[in-house]
């Protein structure tokens, strides 16, 4: 990651060569020509002089990963960095082959994005190998240079531009290698930047290399994930030269639902040797102090100043600048990573991570609150703390306030959040770097003190003493993290689009339901709790219905959703928990006069060592019950316990599928006879009238 972004971000898609680097321009490339599109331009050139161009082999060993059964084949996988003698300067090779027809569309099309305000992109060959022959396939009029601005769905505007190639005449069997540079860097980077590339991919690599040029007296940092094998390490008059090689990668599955800061895919980083108090410093300078706020913003601080304490001021003014800073990021030039005024982003209301938190920090400051922007990875999460301390390891700023009871972790950029400023939720960073004056290293997040994530929902059925039809009523309680969840659910799509959301929930349960009353919503902002209800009028409610019984089938789906199993069960990876997070579910059948639970009193209890669950069902009085309840326990489960855990899964799921069968009255029975009889001749008697009509006819 090469600058700040306040979303989180796919990883790179190598498959479509899509590349987002920010770098500073460098000398121009002898001999290279030039082509312009507009504003824009790109060269086409011939490798610098320090890249060593690969060769790309000449046949698929048969012992190799990809022989048999591949979609994609990547013969060749290069990467080379140049970060001596000044330069950042970036080369990519890659030569792959689709194996399918489906993905000759894919294999040619390629998307190269890069900042003009601050780098070249020199394009140094595009071809084509059919029947063991090279074909030349680079046609400069062919590349279209266009302000795609990719990030900007997520509210950002990079400044960013993409050269896309799409080449004819493609077919099977054939191998389409591109290489090009990136040459530059960023300035507000401070050469405090790192390289790295992961050396296993979605599909199979024939031929893997990274290769990192540094200068000669440079001392190296870096982070190898296993198996990659050490460096080369090599050492000219020139540079200091780190190759790493691999050869026969298999491809890495992806696992869905693997935790943020477990590493799918192994990879290298390097940078030059430094360390976090020196990451710090530098982001210290990008936060100088602010610039007098204006006097409105002035105005409602005095306001938050009467409030009875600190933990109500924070969360007041957090409130502020969340809702009333809408959220859009301009990361062009310095404003990557260095944040603008607050009093500018007060004023026109909208600013990225950084921006809103540097607002949020000069507000607290102005009521005597200490607190401090602090950068993290919301990709990555406490995995960067492995890597080489650099300026790029973070994606995110978030604000640590520092109270007498504790820290206290606030994101500006969420939305809908409300109660107490120690129980706000963030994601699981993990690791942050403060920009204080007292930081010389990363610091846990850990989450506050106060937070909680609890939904309880409650299902009460109502039967008429006939039992034909029935009432449900729903009461949902959201608490902290869960209210929030709902709260921005309610306010995006409105109560109208959510009340249908929920009514047709039912219907695929029941078939024939009708909305009894609109949906009610009771927002306690200060205990941050909400609470929805609904009433629905059930016309078949029944799965089983004979003369003399009824069944009744339930499914505890806030506990099934919580114990769903993952897409990928075969799993090497491990499996990421919402933590911490309790759900309750009950269910209640007030049963009419004269009617008989077939059922008997249960208690259950399954428990895991990430989770635990308990179940219990018995009758109250004239009600029928059963209340399930699941709570987390850790964040994560290990790789070598999983299969475990998704047997724990499987035996919960199980439980919360259930069925009631009651008995009913005598009195009762016989009537609903009578009625099948009767509904069942009239049936009869209608499509005899039928057919005789349709003979007439």
């Amino acid at each position: 990651m090469h600058f700040l972004r306040c979303r989180a971000i796919a990883r790179g898609a190598l498959m479509s060569l899509a590349v987002v680097l920010l770098l500073t321009a460098f000398h121009p490339q002898a001999l290279a020509e030039t082509y312009r599109r507009g504003e824009f331009a790109f060269e086409v050139a011939a490798a610098p002089a320090w890249v060593r161009v690969s060769d790309v082999a000449t046949k698929w060993d048969p012992s190799a990963p990809g022989a048999q059964g591949s979609s994609w084949r990547n013969w060749l996988l290069d990467s080379q960095f140049a970060r001596f003698g000044g330069r950042r300067w970036r080369y990519f090779d890659r030569a792959s082959e689709a194996i399918s027809p489906e993905l000759l569309s894919e294999a040619g099309k390629f998307e190269v994005e890069f900042n003009p305000e601050f780098q070249r992109l020199i394009i140094h060959e595009l071809a084509v190998r059919r029947d063991g022959h090279w074909l030349d396939r680079l046609n400069p009029e062919h590349v279209t240079l266009a302000r795609r601005e990719s990030e900007f769905e997520r509210d950002m505007s990079t400044g960013s531009v993409s050269a896309m190639i799409v080449l004819d005449d493609l077919r099977l069997g054939d191998v389409v290698r591109a290489r090009f540079s990136i040459d530059g860097e960023n300035p507000i980077m401070a050469g405090l930047d790192s390289d790295g590339s992961p050396f296993a991919w979605n599909s199979p690599l024939l031929q893997r290399q990274m290769r990192v040029l540094f200068d000669p007296a440079a001392k190296p940092a870096e982070f190898r994930a296993a198996p990659i094998a050490p460096a080369s390490v090599t050492k000219t008059p020139e540079y200091l030269e780190w190759r790493y090689a691999a050869h026969f990668v298999a491809a890495i599955n992806d696992e869905d639902n693997a935790p943020i800061w477990y590493r799918t895919h192994p990879q290298v980083v390097v940078s030059e040797k430094r360390s976090w108090g020196d990451v710090a410093r530098w982001a210290r300078s990008l936060y100088p102090p602010p610039a007098p706020l204006p006097d409105d913003l002035l105005q409602r601080i005095e306001q938050w100043r009467q409030l009875p304490d600190v933990e109500k001021r924070v969360a007041a003014a957090l409130r502020t600048v969340q809702e009333e800073v809408r959220y859009f990021g301009i990361e062009i030039g310095d404003n990557t990573h260095r944040p603008a005024e607050p009093a500018a982003v007060w004023t026109q209301r909208h600013g990225d991570c950084k921006d809103k938190s540097r607002l949020l920090v000069a507000i607290l400051a102005a009521m005597d609150i200490e607190a401090y922007p602090a950068m993290v990875n919301a990709n990555r999460g406490k995995a960067i703390a492995e890597l080489p301390p650099s300026a790029d390891a973070f994606d995110h700023v978030i604000v640590q306030v520092r109270a007498k009871s504790g820290i206290w972790w606030l994101d500006p950029t969420r939305t809908q959040q409300r109660g107490r400023a120690a129980a706000q939720e963030t994601s699981d960073f993990g690791v942050a770097l403060p920009v204080a004056a007292d930081t010389t290293g990363l610091v846990a997040v850990a989450r506050n003190p106060d937070f909680t994530d609890r939904t309880s929902v409650s299902e009460r059925f109502e039967p008429d003493a006939d039992g034909a039809t029935a009432t449900l009523s729903v009461r949902s309680e959201y608490v902290g993290a869960a209210a929030n969840r709902a709260r921005y659910d309610l306010q995006r799509n409105g109560n109208d689009e959510v009340s249908r959301h929920y009514a047709d929930f039912y219907r695929r349960r029941y078939s024939e339901v009708d909305v009894a009353a609109a949906l009610q919503v009771e927002d306690e902002a200060e205990r941050n709790r909400l609470v929805v209800t609904e009433r629905y009028r059930l016309a078949k409610p029944w799965t089983l219905n004979t003369g003399s019984e009824r069944a009744l089938d339930l499914t505890a789906d806030t506990i099934a959703n919580s114990v769903a199993l993952p897409a990928t069960l075969d799993r090497h990876m491990p499996l990421a928990l919402a933590f911490p997070a309790e759900n309750t579910h009950r269910f209640e059948l007030k049963m009419p006069a004269g009617w008989r639970w077939k059922g008997e009193s249960t208690k259950r209890e399954l428990v895991d060592p990430a989770a635990a669950y308990t179940y219990r069902a018995g009758v109250d009085g004239d009600v029928v019950f059963s209340e399930e309840s699941y709570a987390a326990r850790q964040a994560s489960v290990g790789a070598d316990r999983v299969a475990e855990h998704l047997r724990w899964r499987r035996e919960v799921r199980e439980q919360t599928f259930q069925r009631w069968i009651v008995a009913l009255p005598s009195a009762v029975a016989d009537q609903a006879r009578k009625t099948r009889l009767n509904d069942l001749v009239r049936g009869v008697m209608d499509g005899n009238k039928a057919n005789k009509d349709k003979k007439h006819d």
